[in-house]
């Protein structure tokens, strides 16, 4: 899936300002320097997860996006988190609904970020 395609189907999933954000750090990362992390762990859905934590979107909606967009499977989406949040780059939040079990939030922790990949 091209980058046009995947920012085309985010537009009512997740906000404005996280579309952006994911498109600059695509472009961040198609940095040289990143060429080995991408086929290990940089990928388009790690991409969308910094982007929607930097925005403290909810998990919940980026794999809704993710899966129907046919993206990535919520187990990718898992796994990519777990590594993060395992990097301390993204942090977990949990938020309660009146029904049903509670979201998760999440949120960058920039520093880290920066630590990791020098991206600010």
């Amino acid at each position: 899936m091209k980058l046009n395609d995947i920012v085309a189907s985010m537009s009512g999933y997740l906000t404005e300002q996280t579309i952006v954000d994911f498109i600059m750090f695509s472009k961040a990362f198609d940095d040289t320097r990143y060429s080995v992390l991408k086929t290990k762990a940089i990928d388009k859905v790690s991409i969308a997860l910094l982007a929607a934590a930097k925005n403290g979107e909810l998990f919940y909606d980026v794999v809704q996006w993710g899966e129907e967009s046919s993206v990535a499977s919520k187990a990718t989406f898992s796994r990519r988190k777990d590594f993060l949040v395992n990097l301390s780059v993204i942090q977990e939040e949990s938020v309660k609904t009146p029904f049903g079990r509670p979201k998760i939030r999440l949120r960058l922790n920039e520093p880290k970020l920066k630590e990791y990949f020098g991206i600010p």
